[in-house]
């Protein structure tokens, strides 16, 4: 969480209070915060310093943004398992379905202060706030509540509709953190991705992405987070075995993964210090997501484009030339050579549909001011019927992009 200047980030049983001045990040050691598993946090607007509270393992802290976490000092709190901030109050949610609000801008918490998401008997994972309303997010449902104007007693909320779906995990839904297009996406339980329109869940995942759900045997373990990057509103899901993304300024899917990782290796994100941060799982180390860096940390950032299929079905072909229209020109004279003075990309194919591949070739996409280089392959030989895929890799740190191409082929009967 962002608190007047300071990002508390909490890393392995301990919480860190991280600054930035002068183009320099420090990171201060505040306490102890045991537990292994997400950790919610929320604040509210009390001046002229506002309340910060944490929910990790069914326990709830106090936070400071110089001080130890402690202990949770009303004890009508009991053993949430999450927390949110709407309208001057902190919302806890409970296994039981039950909801308990603190008073106005305080962490005192009256037990009768308590509501019940009762559409379905499948109690609640966690609460999250958006615009003007609650969102209790169960594994089966989501109820919508909104701020009550004529309730000055009791639970300051009042329902307000059902969607049947539920979410996946506790981590399975983003789009409400501060800075983003105020977005909900979410894992329906299910198995599919939907997008809040309103309050209607439209389905946004493609086969690809649903058959990729459905194969974890857990799905819990889902981890979403969000991100902006040059304009683009970028959703992210994490599981054990894969990272897809949804660019929500397009509506495109695309994979992501790290070096040497089957996923990518952010924890979770947020705005801080007027850019997005991100935590690494890979090194525990705290990152700046930065469009001008092209790597990760120390690491490569490889871009990888697979082709359609390029098919003479029922015929065979023989395939003289592959051209492609790469963006050229992109080496930086006074970079590191040869990875950003002479780029290269690698470039592969497949004769039969994508069951096999040839060993990839290495072409230059054009050092500084070389803005009419052409990138292209020679005889590739006889394709199948089944037809050719072409894959493209750039890992050398450079901007790259890929406008199209094409396979220059004749037909064989």
């Amino acid at each position: 969480i962002y608190v007047n200047g300071v990002w508390l980030v909490a890393m392995t049983d301990w919480l860190f209070a991280v600054t930035y001045a002068g183009g320099i990040y420090n990171a201060t050691l505040l306490g102890s915060l045991p537990g292994e598993g997400p950790v919610f946090f929320a604040r509210n607007n009390k001046a002229p310093a506002p309340d910060i509270v944490c929910v990790t393992e069914s326990t709830a802290y106090e936070l400071t943004t110089s001080g130890a976490p402690q202990s949770y000092s009303d004890p009508n709190v009991g053993s949430p398992n999450a927390v949110t901030y709407l309208r001057s109050y902190f919302v806890f949610s409970y296994g039981d379905a039950r909801m308990r609000t603190t008073g106005n801008n305080t962490t005192s918490i009256n037990s009768l202060d308590t509501a019940f998401a009762e559409s379905n008997p499948d109690g609640l994972l966690r609460p999250i706030a958006l615009g003007g309303d609650l969102y209790a997010c169960g594994p089966q449902t989501i109820e919508i509540w909104r701020v009550d104007p004529n309730n000055d007693v009791g639970f300051p909320f009042s329902y307000l509709d059902t969607i049947p779906r539920g979410i996946a995990g506790q981590q399975a839904i983003a789009g409400y953190e501060d800075g983003w297009s105020n977005t909900l996406i979410f894992v329906g339980d299910d198995g599919v991705v939907y997008l809040m329109q309103g309050y209607t869940p439209r389905a946004i995942s493609t086969p690809s992405v649903a058959a990729a759900i459905e194969a974890l045997p857990d799905k819990s373990t889902i981890r979403c987070s969000v991100y902006m990057h040059e304009g683009h509103a970028i959703w992210t899901m994490t599981s054990p075995d894969w990272t897809w993304c949804y660019d929500l300024s397009t509506g495109e899917w695309f994979e992501r993964k790290s070096h040497l990782m089957q996923t990518w290796r952010c924890a979770g994100s947020l705005k801080a210090f007027d850019r997005w941060m991100a935590g690494d799982v890979a090194s525990g180390t705290l990152y700046e997501i930065d469009p001008d860096y092209h790597m990760e940390g120390d690491d490569p950032l490889t871009a990888t484009i697979v082709s359609a299929t390029v098919s003479p079905f029922p015929n065979r072909a023989v395939a003289s030339q592959i051209n492609l229209d790469i963006l050229a020109g992109v080496g930086m004279a006074p970079g590191a050579d040869p990875i950003q003075t002479k780029p290269k990309c690698s470039i592969s194919w497949s004769k039969d549909g994508g069951v096999r591949w040839s060993f990839p070739v290495l072409r230059e996409i054009g050092r500084q001011g070389e803005y009419r280089r052409r990138v292209e392959v020679n005889r590739l030989g006889l394709m199948s019927n089944h037809g050719m895929q072409v894959r493209v890799d750039v890992s050398d740190p450079v901007p790259f992009m890929l406008f199209g191409g094409e396979v220059v082929a004749e037909a064989r009967g």
